[in-house]
């Protein structure tokens, strides 16, 4: 295929340069970050929007985010506001939520963007199937990483004691393997400076995180024709992979990977698993060529 070429320049700026380049959106009193990497071959018109998880950040994916723009796609992401005030409320959506699916939303809005394709990695699989769910025809495919909110019911303190296990492994990893130990004090750091933001809203958006379940979200996005692929960690602490088997069904969705490695694999081994990300996203586009037919 053919690549689609932005506009170009003498000079592309780089990754780095791009990735420095932070643009700042109001959003009911707070403020969101976005980047917005371009790399100078494109191999689709339709940019890759990055959803964070819970205490994540552009910073925790730089490496993954890089990745994807290598592989000639054009990646978008957010670092959610930390302030401002309640949405407006919305069906059954925890507030917590829907802010974080309206934030996404505003990314579209304000880079006039008319179509996407999301990857959404743990608590932003909530958030991104609100978001598609209030405007489908906005989202083409959607990947989700590691996904929170697909293992049926759950509880808080079942879901913190998780968190914490996820984080006793971190630290082992760190000192079992020195090479993950760089990306996992990256993320330990953004996520402590997540929590030290807004201790409150760190909080309720962890109790929402425990109490939403998405898979009707997904069963109805799917029936309205958006691609959708699950990428899961067989040893994932924070939503086991066991229970999540049990929920999700295959027919409802388009696929289901699963991977080894648990929860942070992501952006710890990205040379490994965004090209599958990009993979998965090439699936369900020639999936949607051959329907076509």
């Amino acid at each position: 295929m053919e690549g689609f070429n932005p506009e170009k320049k003498e000079n592309y700026p780089t990754f780095d340069e791009q990735f420095a380049q932070k643009e700042k959106f109001e959003l009911l009193g707070g403020e969101i970050e976005v980047v917005d990497i371009r790399p100078e071959n494109q191999k689709t018109d339709v940019p890759v929007v990055f959803a964070p998880g819970w205490g994540e950040t552009p910073e925790t994916f730089r490496d993954s985010i890089r990745i994807m723009s290598e592989l000639e796609r054009r990646v978008i992401s957010l670092k959610h506001s930390r302030s401002g005030d309640k949405p407006e409320p919305k069906d059954e959506y925890p507030a917590d939520e829907l802010k974080k699916a309206l934030a996404l939303l505003s990314i579209l809005e304000n880079k006039n963007l008319t179509v996407i394709d999301a990857v959404a990695h743990s608590e932003g699989a909530i958030n991104t199937c609100i978001a598609a769910s209030l405007y489908p025809e906005k989202f083409r495919n959607i990947i989700l990483v590691g996904p929170g909110g697909l293992i049926g019911e759950d509880k808080f303190l079942k879901l913190a004691g998780r968190f914490s296990q996820n984080i006793i492994r971190a630290a082992l990893e760190m000192l079992a393997k020195p090479e993950t130990r760089l990306s996992l004090l990256k993320a330990g750091t953004e996520s402590a400076k997540y929590i030290m933001s807004n201790h409150y809203q760190a909080l309720k958006e962890a109790i929402a995180i425990s109490e939403t379940e998405i898979y009707n979200m997904i069963k109805d996005l799917h029936q309205q024709g958006i691609g959708i692929s699950v990428i899961h960690g067989v040893d994932d602490p924070v939503f086991p992979m066991g229970k999540m088997q049990e929920t999700v069904k295959e027919d409802q969705i388009d696929g289901f990977y699963s991977v080894t490695g648990d929860h942070n694999e992501i952006y710890v081994h990205p040379e490994k698993y965004i090209p599958l990300v990009d993979e998965a996203l090439q699936a369900l586009e020639n999936k949607r060529e051959q329907n076509k037919k």
